[in-house]
């Protein structure tokens, strides 16, 4: 019997509307109908079967945690990466994915103490026009040469200092975990002829930011836990020094008026210290709206 060797794996040099995200961990593509419809049984054994609505969606997960608003911001056009071909030389030994008008409508970035950060961002396409389908949607190049290397500013391993206002603010020591999520309203439709959703928009009126950090800062002021404290604040700005690999300089997160929603702590025999978690999202300003982009950003990073 010949041996029949078809398999790909790695992704490796993502670009998504026009962004380089270096640091590829994991490419998830879904592609299908989303109408299908079955016949009433009628007198038959097994329902008669339409299927519609050709969709492609997925999500992406890189290192390059910075890039976060450059991708959810960039401008509508291809997500492209690759893949390294099982047994076949490097000169022929890459797939390419191309993925058209990926609309992005969701980003969330995670620092853990220990690993490096990754960021996730879901995508829904837009079909081009009336006629394009999944093969219009997803379309593959064989036998490519090694993409160009796309470096990434890993880091995220630890976050140096945690402050929550200013004035003094609050500080939060000994932070173990943090997570922030941006998602927009994803509207779509197809219609009359349309073989695919040619109406995909991810709206900006309606955007959610929220997130958690976790703590073992267990300081008590004024007969409270810093936690409680946080939980009794007014909206503030969140600013936290994050360590880069590499020997990259820090980068400085700022999620502005985070308004802190609930706490809980967990004291368990099996874990060496105490832990905290606060739950949050960011409230507007009326007198000073925020935005993604301009002079009033929910987050910047710097």
């Amino acid at each position: 019997m010949v041996t029949v060797n078809k398999r790909v794996g790695i992704p490796q040099a993502i670009t998504i509307n026009g962004v380089d995200a270096g640091g590829a961990m994991t490419a998830r593509i879904d592609a299908g109908f989303d109408n299908v419809m079955r016949s009433a049984p009628d007198g038959l054994e097994v329902p008669v079967k339409d299927k519609e609505i050709e969709y492609v969606r997925g999500s992406i997960t890189t290192q390059d945690w910075a890039q976060v608003i450059a991708v959810l911001t960039g401008v509508l056009g291809t997500y492209i990466f690759y893949e390294r071909k099982s047994g076949v030389a490097a000169a022929t030994g890459f797939i390419q994915h191309t993925i058209t008008n990926p609309v992005i409508h969701r980003a969330n970035f995670r620092f853990t103490k220990g690993g490096y950060g990754p960021v996730i961002f879901d995508f829904e396409c837009r079909a081009e026009d009336e006629t394009k389908g999944l093969a219009d949607m997803w379309a593959l190049l064989d036998d490519q040469a090694a993409p160009t290397y796309i470096a990434a500013a890993r880091g995220g391993f630890r976050v140096v200092s945690a402050l929550h206002g200013t004035g003094p603010g609050i500080s939060i020591y000994h932070v173990t975990d943090f997570d922030f999520t941006l998602t927009l309203q994803l509207v779509k439709e197809c219609n009359d002829s349309d073989v695919g959703y040619t109406c995909v928009d991810a709206r900006l009126d309606g955007l959610t930011a929220e997130g958690s950090i976790s703590f073992q800062d267990s300081t008590i002021a004024t007969a409270v836990l810093v936690c409680q404290s946080l939980l009794a604040a007014a909206a503030a700005n969140l600013v936290l020094s994050v360590k880069q690999g590499a020997g990259g300089a820090a980068k400085t997160v700022t999620i502005a008026n985070v308004d802190f929603n609930n706490v809980g702590r967990t004291s368990d025999a099996s874990r060496p210290f105490t832990e905290h978690a606060a739950n949050f999202d960011v409230a507007n300003d009326a007198a000073l709206p925020l935005t993604l982009e301009g002079a009033n950003k929910i987050i910047t990073i710097v």
